[in-house]
């Protein structure tokens, strides 16, 4: 992998987390349900993306990112239940674990055709 893809993943990594963040610990934004769940599963989708470009390479690696980002999302909903405004929500959690999931899946699909596009060997 090329020192600058990799740069740009892990520059876009970062801020992925640190948006989850961000917005999983500070109080509540007056969001509908459908958007909410919406907004767990892009952003842990991208998360799990993210992840996954990195390690794509070793099978245990990217099994090894993939349970990061479950582990994640769980402390992210667990971490709410001491913020005003905010939650634990089960619903959001199994967003969170979908988007993971499609991460997961699109990571595997797309690795290739991304690095190809990108002339990363």
């Amino acid at each position: 992998m090329k020192f600058g893809f990799k740069l740009l993943i892990q520059l876009s990594l970062i801020g992925v987390i640190v948006g989850i963040t961000y917005l999983s610990l500070s109080p509540s934004p007056k969001l509908t349900a459908s958007n909410d769940k919406v907004g767990h599963f892009i952003a842990y989708g991208t998360l799990m993306l993210n992840l996954g470009l990195l390690t794509v390479e070793k099978r245990r690696s990217l099994l090894i990112s993939g349970i990061f980002a479950f582990v994640y999302g769980g402390l992210m909903e667990f971490g709410q239940y001491f913020v005003p405004g905010r939650s634990v929500s089960a619903l959001d959690l199994l967003a969170n674990t979908g988007g993971v999931v499609i991460g997961y899946l699109l990571t595997l699909v797309l690795a290739k055709p991304i690095r190809k596009l990108l002339k990363v060997t």
